[in-house]
């Protein structure tokens, strides 16, 4: 779009389109803008955190120029005429970047980028539109760069983090090893004891077993002995009712024993073996 200047001043009242117009000669002057979408890019802006960290940023937006403010931009901005919108728009831009940082810690820029570029880019569009009346479509942080000092304190941190953590895992290892031990110490204590009780058990049973094997033996040679004690005692009942009933009975024992051997020695003063069987003499 264009305004036009006749020997200096201003003849248009409305933005002119794109087109054939009538321009007289020497005497009126065109002075064009472009009104699509443009870019600007502010490159390495160094600002300041709220802990007093510099750090540079890039900052891109994209932005264009309605036709309400065609006329401002030519005559009422800059030299008459001269079109300089980049450098209209630098100062503004680098301001607000600096007021978003400058309440920022620096620790915190990483994890709410998204929230400063928003907060950049509504101070920046109201003031272009409230200043020049351009109209901002899009702002990007391009690039945030830290000072060496503050990435070598970053990577210090890190560096004690990760050997905090690699300790908090040597600890844990070792907890979990020493649980693995105490776990496999009472396996093995339950097992002795577990053997230990089966063998006492077995050796109580087997100790019992023979106690009542002992018992039935001994009861039983018991019951043996009385029934033998029993049975000779009635023989010798038997005997002695037999001897009461008939003294030649002994005399008859006595000989149905002898094995037919004489006694070598005599004692008293009978002569006679036969004497000793007490068996009466043969008739001569």
């Amino acid at each position: 779009m264009a305004g036009v200047r006749r020997l200096g001043t201003v003849v248009t009242q409305e933005p002119v389109g794109p087109g054939l117009h009538f321009k007289v000669p020497f005497i009126d002057t065109v002075d064009t803008i472009q009104t699509s979408l443009d870019t600007f890019q502010l490159n390495n802006l160094t600002v300041y955190t709220v802990d007093n960290q510099a750090v540079n940023v890039g900052v891109g937006l994209s932005y264009k120029i309605p036709a309400a403010a065609v006329l401002k931009l030519l005559y009422s901005v800059g030299r008459s005429g001269n079109v300089d919108i980049s450098e209209n728009i630098r100062p503004v831009l680098a301001d607000r970047v600096l007021r978003v940082f400058s309440t920022q810690n620096t620790v915190s820029i990483s994890a709410n980028r998204e929230q400063i570029a928003g907060e950049i880019r509504k101070g920046v569009s109201q003031a272009l539109d409230g200043i020049f009346g351009i109209q901002l479509v899009d702002l990007q942080l391009s690039s945030i760069a830290y000072s060496p000092s503050f990435q070598a304190s970053v990577e210090a941190a890190v560096q004690a983090k990760n050997d905090a953590i690699r300790a908090e895992n040597t600890v844990v290892k070792v907890r979990y090893e020493g649980e693995q031990l105490k776990v496999q110490a009472d396996a093995q204590a339950a097992v002795r004891i577990a053997q230990a009780n089966g063998e006492a058990q077995a050796t109580i049973a087997q100790a019992r077993s023979q106690r009542e094997a002992s018992i039935l033996k001994a009861e039983g040679e018991a019951q043996a002995a009385t029934l033998v004690g029993e049975a000779q005692a009635r023989i010798i009942q038997q005997v002695g009712t037999a001897v009461n009933s008939n003294a030649v009975v002994v005399s008859y024992e006595t000989a149905h024993r002898w094995n037919g051997q004489m006694p070598s020695t005599v004692l008293g003063n009978s002569t006679s073996p036969l004497a000793m069987l007490n068996l009466p003499s043969t008739p001569k």
